[in-house]
């Protein structure tokens, strides 16, 4: 119940702050996407099910709320949940490095998706200047702010975590 709140929390959170203080944040025009950071490292943290789930309810907010086209950052947030878990269920999860480079990836094919869907439902943009003028700069600030989100999200989950094995242990000695 604890986790199922503070992932409430963090999604309440994610969304008030990428849509009012981001904006205000933004450099050059470019506004960081908070919501791919904390769709990778919980699908790191937590594995591919608990990722594709939590992406997916990221996505459906977003969508709701801020997208035009209804059901394409709720399918993009389920695939990076579940490819983001997918491959690092075991690996050392204190490697602070790891998913600065995994948001990475994940901006580049969510921008590409966005390109795709910019072309399919706006008509034609030119590719070169998509990437040169949106999808390099905001990959690169997304990717500054992973380290710092990974780590608080790490910190989190560990205190969840830790709550729940002493709650665990407390129900199994009755």
């Amino acid at each position: 119940m604890l986790r199922i709140f503070l992932l409430a929390m963090l999604l309440l959170a994610n969304f008030i702050a990428q849509t009012t203080l981001w904006p205000e944040l933004a450099i050059l025009g470019v506004v960081p996407d908070t919501a791919v950071i904390l769709i990778v490292s919980y699908g790191m943290l937590r594995g591919e099910i608990e990722g594709a789930i939590f992406g997916l309810a990221v996505g459906l907010v977003a969508d709701i709320f801020t997208g035009v086209h209804v059901g394409t950052y709720a399918l993009m947030g389920f695939v990076m949940g579940y490819v983001s878990g997918k491959p690092f269920k075991d690996y050392f999860k204190d490697n602070f490095f790891l998913p600065f480079f995994v948001v990475m990836v994940m901006m580049v094919l969510s921008q590409l998706l966005a390109y795709m869907v910019h072309i399919v439902f706006v008509g034609r943009l030119e590719f070169w200047f998509f990437v040169h003028a949106v999808a390099l700069p905001t990959m690169v600030y997304t990717a500054a702010l992973a380290i710092p989100l990974y780590s608080f999200l790490h910190y989190c989950n560990n205190k969840v975590e830790a709550y729940e094995e002493k709650r665990r242990a407390f129900f199994e000695n009755k």
